[in-house]
């Protein structure tokens, strides 16, 4: 059971071996080994949106408030009963407390990873960026030359900060924190549009 002194602390992820993807009315689990497919509400997608590995349960129930305008202690407890659930379910796993590495004040946890829907058909348009088509939701997004980068790093199964990392080399003189936040925008859209899913590796 999670209690609610633990909120502020409990942190989860996406189990390994599964696969998400949100649409508009709700969103899907695809369990990798048992290929099984588990039906989100919109609300549950929602919340697993935010739990990225780095939010804590408060932290997310408090941009679930936000959201959906209602109360902190209310999101909390919605939060806290469908982690619950989800735990069960296998789908999400508590994060392992960091541990110091080498005493370099670095952390070694399990990273988020993200991969290119593989439904999705890409068309380049010469420099100036291309376009994507999501066949699932007839759903058409047109990417400038960054997203494009962004994107083709993502065909293959890769964490956001390897994404900042790349575009900080091929463009040395855009300042770290506004890549990040790019690449997060980016992320959050194509993550709500199912044009990108959620992979978790060890």
């Amino acid at each position: 059971m999670i209690l609610p002194e633990d909120c502020g602390k409990n942190i989860y992820q996406l189990s390994p071996q599964l696969a998400f993807e949100a649409f508009e009315d709700g969103g899907l689990v695809l369990k990798l080994e048992q290929r099984s497919l588990t039906e989100l509400n919109p609300t549950a997608s929602s919340v697993l949106l935010l739990t990225d590995g780095s939010r804590s349960l408060a932290q997310v129930a408090d941009e679930l408030a936000a959201q959906y305008d209602i109360s902190q202690d209310e999101a909390r407890q919605d939060v806290s009963e469908l982690y619950q659930q989800l735990l069960e379910q296998k789908i999400l796993e508590p994060v392992s407390s960091p541990q110091e590495k080498d005493g370099l004040g670095m952390t070694e946890m399990t990273v988020t990873q993200y991969i290119c829907n593989p439904d999705v058909v890409l068309r380049e348009e010469d420099e100036d960026g291309g376009l994507l088509f999501n066949p699932d939701t007839n759903q058409v997004k047109v990417v400038n030359t960054t997203g494009l980068y962004i994107w083709q790093k993502f065909a293959r199964a890769c964490s956001a900060q390897e994404v900042v990392a790349g575009l900080q080399q091929e463009f040395e003189d855009v300042p770290a924190d506004e890549v990040a936040a790019d690449v997060q925008t980016f992320l959050d859209d194509m993550l709500q549009t199912g044009f990108i899913g959620v992979l978790e590796s060890e």
